[in-house]
């Protein structure tokens, strides 16, 4: 019979291997990288984070997803609302390489309405332009 002492001695080995970081290229941008995993309980601090950058006056978000494991609707719902309180001249691009991060906007037919990009240097390089799909 399990015990309880032995339930909590097991736990996962990259439980809560979780970041995100901030850093700013020029005065407009924010980077905003995340590594682990998108879901209920990071998803708040992806939304600060974002709104913080916004707030910082940044024209330019650009979240980095090439280290985000996986991410769930919580998650989308973070993006489609800060996309949503963006100014007229402000942007948000999306760096998403892996393909099963990539699934989420393509299920929910959101792919679309992001500017989706492969790599870091070609979201930096559009992020000015169009919110449109750019992958």
């Amino acid at each position: 019979m399990l015990k309880r002492a032995d339930k909590t001695q097991h736990s996962p080995p990259d439980a809560g291997a979780f970041a995100i970081a901030r850093r700013e290229p020029d005065a407009r941008t924010s980077v905003i990288s995340v590594e682990g995993e998108l879901d209920l309980s990071t998803a708040p601090e992806l939304k600060w984070t974002l709104l913080d950058a916004r707030e910082a006056g940044h024209s330019r978000l650009v979240l980095d997803l090439s280290l985000c494991e996986f991410m769930d609707s919580t998650a989308l719902g973070v993006l489609i609302g800060v996309n949503r309180s963006l100014d007229a001249g402000s942007r948000l691009a999306i760096v998403c390489p892996r393909a099963n991060v990539l699934k989420v906007f393509e299920l929910s037919g959101l792919d679309g309405a992001f500017a989706i990009f492969r790599t870091l240097e070609e979201a930096l390089a559009q992020a000015p332009q169009s919110g449109a799909q750019a992958s």
